[in-house]
């Protein structure tokens, strides 16, 4: 097997950005060359074997610890797509670094909340923020033709750091979707905007307007003061990582554009496990798959 070949289009398929791809193979094609200078099959590398290559090209290269995180998650993303195998983080634990911790909801405090939103405008956006892990930003300036359901993705454009990125759509999201513009009279209905102004159809639904419901729900079920909007986001990162999702496959998702940001995650997360399964789905039991 062509290894760094087929660690390539697997990064293709999943839609990663020739720039991405670039900075990746710059440190997966010198991993290749060490194992095989080393007569080691990467199918047959051990945890002390990746160990032994990261001091290896720290050293050589002077890399920074957050350097070395982006290469465990490139490791980590080659076990996972390319051999197929198992990953245990604890074998090769990213360096973690003293951040500000956010708070994250738990999925009773979310579920609280849903249930509390009688507005189906808010009810969505909030159902979106967490099952999607979009910016505020990026919910409120989300246009119809953007959500595809032909392929189940959404298409985000308008993004903090100016890339565009593809994120999952789930089954139980598009039903909720159609249920809000279903809900709403023919006149009413969004053509440009998912979520527009209240008064405006034509302009996208203003962040304090949305920002500001969140807050009096929030108040209403005297829930934790730290939660906003932002919460849901950090809520859906966090649940996914618990859920089985690699780093690089979350960064992606979340758009960030380095890996450490993602790594705050690490710390949030409760614990790891294979097989991941959307927040959203798992409020109500369900198994959906991404």
């Amino acid at each position: 097997m062509d290894y760094l070949s087929t660690f390539i289009q697997m990064l293709q398929t999943k839609k990663f950005s020739k720039n991405t791809i670039r900075a990746y193979v710059s440190y997966m094609k010198p991993y290749f060359s060490y194992l095989e200078e080393r007569n080691i099959s990467p199918e047959l590398a051990s945890y002390q074997d990746m160990q032994d290559f990261l001091d290896f090209i720290q050293q050589k290269r002077n890399l920074s610890d957050r350097t070395v995180n982006m290469i465990i998650s490139y490791l980590q993303f080659f076990q996972l797509y390319v051999l197929h195998k198992g990953w245990d983080k604890t074998r090769l634990p990213f360096r973690v670094f003293n951040t500000y911790l956010p708070y994250v909801p738990s999925p009773s405090e979310v579920k609280r909340f849903l249930d509390a939103a009688d507005n189906p405008k808010v009810k969505l956006a909030i159902s979106m923020l967490y099952a999607t892990g979009m910016r505020l930003d990026e919910l409120c300036h989300l246009r119809c033709s953007d959500i595809m359901h032909s392929s189940m993705k959404i298409y985000i454009r308008y993004s903090k750091n100016h890339s565009d990125r593809y994120i999952p759509l789930t089954d139980s999201i598009w039903n909720l979707i159609l249920e809000y513009w279903y809900s709403l009279p023919k006149d009413q209905r969004p053509r440009e905007w998912l979520f527009t102004q209240q008064t405006r159809l034509d302009r996208p639904m203003d962040k304090q307007w949305i920002q500001k419901q969140i807050l009096t729900l929030r108040n209403s079920l005297g829930i934790n003061s730290r939660i906003s909007a932002h919460s849901f986001r950090h809520a859906y990162a966090t649940r996914c990582y618990e859920n089985g999702m690699d780093l690089l496959t979350l960064k992606s998702y979340m758009g960030h554009n380095s890996i450490n940001s993602t790594c705050i995650y690490l710390k949030l997360a409760a614990s790891y496990k294979d097989g991941f399964v959307n927040p959203f789905d798992q409020l109500e039991g369900g198994e959906q798959n991404v």
